[in-house]
């Protein structure tokens, strides 16, 4: 048995050409079960992107055809089997493994570190986990390269290779609050960046997280997403906050994520209302969103410090490759688990065909 890719990208095909292995409309779901009927294949998930479209297949190596898997997409496609053999990559077992992982981390987008392809796999898992073309092994696979993923946002030692916007949030209150864990989270954003900064945040072990938004009705259609993305126990962590609610979740924060211009929380009146609230004053850190975020702020009933989200980072080029060695390491020992994993899983198979 073995772990098996096949892909194409924008680095191998050309604009015009890479139309023609786009997986719109239904037709991703219809080759899944198409794919699955092959000979020798056990498991499929279907990557897509704007940047990339990927098959990973569990198969039995010594009945499935890599031939057949190739005519197949010729025939999908409607290009010559040759193009197809000189447009598509492939790789097996621990290339798989490394090549899934460097993807899911961001570190091969731009800008470097961005979460846009996570949220593509956490889409390829979900859909083949509801068409039940997945199984045992393929399903650790992509977990284990989600949450892999989503670890390593909190990993100083990386913190070179992580630029995105959100992930620049993250590091921000980590240095203000010393520690993310046991700490309670007020957050207001775009969905997709909405999603990111939650689970990372219950990845650090965050006590609770409140979303809310302006708009009551996008409120509840955000809150849930986000629950139906997330485990028992991570949703008994997650609240949201409407009018009514929000300034009770406000004098309990420790720090918030939101755009001031959008979300006027720091008027007076709610100011007077979080001080009664508020059994002890505390410090509270709040980053503005806002594309001109506010610079100051004057508040004499309660001790909340602006953190400056238009600070610059610029590792030095021995920062990066520090950090690029730490990351090959926490790779290699991901690959090294996994594959010990997958032998036993082998010969377990083995076992129960023998009887």
């Amino acid at each position: 048995m073995k772990l098996l890719m096949y892909g194409v990208s924008k680095e191998t095909v050309t604009k015009e050409e890479a139309v023609k292995y786009q997986i719109s409309n239904g037709r991703k779901e219809r080759q899944m079960a198409e794919i699955l009927e092959l000979d020798g294949i056990e498991e499929i998930v279907i990557l897509d992107s704007d940047f990339r479209n990927e098959y990973y297949l569990y198969v039995d190596e010594l009945i499935f055809s890599h031939g057949e898997f190739l005519r197949y997409l010729s025939e999908e496609t409607g290009k010559d089997l040759e193009e197809i053999i000189l447009e598509t990559y492939s790789k097996f077992n621990e290339d798989v493994l490394r090549h899934l992982y460097e993807i899911a981390s961001g570190y091969l987008s731009k800008p470097q570190g961005c979460f846009e392809i996570l949220i593509s796999l956490e889409r390829a898992l979900n859909l083949a986990e509801h068409l039940e073309t997945i199984g045992e092994i393929l399903t650790k696979l992509f977990k284990e390269a989600i949450d892999l993923a989503y670890s390593l946002k909190l990993n100083d030692l990386v913190q070179p290779l992580n630029v995105s916007q959100s992930s620049k949030y993250i590091y921000l209150l980590k240095n203000k609050l010393e520690k993310l864990e046991n700490k309670n989270y007020l957050l207001a954003a775009a969905d997709r960046d909405l999603i990111i900064l939650t689970k990372v945040l219950l990845m650090a072990n965050a006590q609770t997280i409140t979303v809310t938004h302006s708009d009551s009705q996008k409120l509840t259609e955000q809150y849930k997403e986000i629950s139906s993305k997330l485990t028992e126990d991570e949703k008994n962590k997650l609240y949201m906050a409407d009018s009514k609610s929000l300034n009770y979740r406000l004098a309990k924060a420790d720090a918030v994520i939101l755009n001031l211009q959008e979300m006027n929380i720091l008027n007076e009146e709610t100011r007077e209302d979080i001080a009664e609230i508020r059994q002890t004053r505390k410090i509270q850190y709040v980053i503005d969103t806002s594309e001109e975020p506010l610079e100051e702020l004057h508040c004499q009933s309660l001790d909340i410090e602006l953190v400056d989200s238009n600070i610059s980072y610029n590792p030095s080029d021995e920062e990066q490759q520090q950090a690029m060695i730490e990351f090959d390491e926490i790779l290699s020992a991901h690959i090294k688990e996994f594959m010990k994993y997958f032998e036993q899983f082998q010969e377990e198979h083995l076992t129960e065909i023998s009887y």
